[in-house]
């Protein structure tokens, strides 16, 4: 019984520490992210952005992420806040224009224009560059730099122009 046992333990000890180094906690890139190809994560909690080639941190900056406000309006409710989980860029825009959802209009107190308004495209408020996520979400960059680092947007993740541009070279679509 003394070498087997000394045997699989050894084996159960190794396992372990392989097991360890696999998912070891690196800043910035949670356990469950690949660690092979560009990978692009936003922790909320500190309005963080980082990006990693293979594992590797590239690059970190501090970013603007969703207030986690609600706004109501009649029977009219919206939540700002920049969704959890996985995603992936499905395409890149240069020179992003914002078209102004009911939301804004009803947060300036405005009045809320039709639909096809030209009073809802709204140029540079969005940065150079935006990687749109899908859902009315995008990674772009901002007029209002005094945001980066807050949590102040209405979902959409804000980054400074200099981290904006390496994650547009890096991305994917």
């Amino acid at each position: 019984p003394g070498p087997s046992f000394a045997i699989t333990l050894f084996v159960t000890y190794w396992g372990v520490v392989a097991l360890a180094l696999r998912f070891m906690t690196v800043e910035g890139l949670p356990p469950e992210a690949p660690r092979t190809g560009t990978i692009i994560t936003i922790d909320v909690s500190t309005n963080q952005a980082y990006l990693f080639r293979d594992g590797m941190l590239v690059k970190k900056s501090a970013a603007a992420t969703g207030s986690d406000k609600v706004l109501r309006k009649g029977r009219r409710v919206w939540w700002f806040r920049t969704p959890r989980g996985r995603h992936a860029v499905v395409r890149k825009v240069v020179d992003p224009v914002w078209s102004k959802p009911d939301w804004a209009f009803i947060e300036e107190g405005k009045p809320v224009p039709p639909p096809d308004s030209p009073l809802r495209k709204e140029r540079g408020t969005m940065g150079k560059y935006a990687l749109d996520l899908g859902e009315r979400v995008m990674i772009h960059g901002t007029n209002d730099p005094k945001s980066i680092g807050r949590r102040v947007s209405h979902g959409c993740i804000r980054l400074p122009n200099g981290m904006l541009k390496v994650l547009w070279k890096e991305a994917q679509v």
